[in-house]
């Protein structure tokens, strides 16, 4: 009677873990020159190279000059609309020109020319020293340049009375105002509000006399004066 044998299974367990063990140590092992085994590191562990700590320098560096130019364009844009505002407002006093280099204005808006200068008549003592503009009570008047006021009260027949001195020593009266907004001793910029158009001292209307006093010298023409200036009346 024949016996049932039992083949016998070889594992191949062993083997594959050898060979994985292998391959591993083939990967992860570097055998220097002496016989020493060093484990290899990883990319992440790799020390930067100096190429490296060079472009993140030069990537933070353009950055940098990414958000500063950011920044610049802001405010070139914030100052483009103070620019147009400004521009606004000086063409309304007769400045129509770059508003970073207007150096003179009108008095006021809102006008008609009515005497003018050298006119005579039972109106003054002696012949106009100035030229007047017409317009409503309470009309805002603005200083014609940077100034210092010199003066602001009750000057007799011109009524009340705001003297502006320029840099050159030019002076520059705001008579019959109904109401001045400034005072002695301060600076003013020009286009700045200094009062009101009224009718006080010796006058028929509500007006602005306007008179220009170059320094040490009488009065001359205001209209000549402001064309010197390119404004036109």
């Amino acid at each position: 009677m024949r016996h049932a044998t039992h083949r016998r299974t070889r594992s191949w367990a062993p083997y594959g873990a050898f060979a994985a063990w292998s391959l591993t140590a083939m990967v992860t092992v570097l055998f220097s020159g002496s016989g020493h085994a060093h484990a290899a590191p990883l990319a992440n562990e790799l020390p930067p190279t100096p190429e490296t700590e060079e472009q993140i320098l030069l990537a933070k560096t353009v950055q940098a000059r990414e958000r500063a130019l950011a920044a610049l364009d802001r405010k070139a844009a914030s100052w483009s609309r103070v620019l147009e505002s400004r521009a606004a407002h000086l063409s309304d006093y007769g400045y129509t020109g770059d508003p970073e280099e207007a150096s003179h204005v009108l008095p006021l808006a809102g006008y008609h020319l009515s005497a003018g200068f050298g006119k005579a008549g039972p109106l003054w003592e002696k012949d106009h020293t100035g030229q007047d503009f017409g317009a409503a009570s309470g009309t805002p008047l603005v200083a014609l340049a940077d100034a210092v006021v010199t003066e602001v009260g009750d000057a007799g027949p011109y009524g009340l009375r705001t003297v502006l001195t320029l840099a050159d020593g030019t002076e520059v009266w705001y008579c019959h105002q109904e109401a001045s907004l400034v005072t002695a001793g301060e600076t003013i910029d020009m286009a700045e509000p200094l009062g009101q158009v009224g009718s006080t001292g010796n006058s028929t209307g509500p007006h602005l006399h306007l008179e220009i006093r170059p320094a040490g010298e009488g009065p001359v023409d205001p209209m000549e004066w402001l064309r010197a200036y390119d404004i036109e009346p």
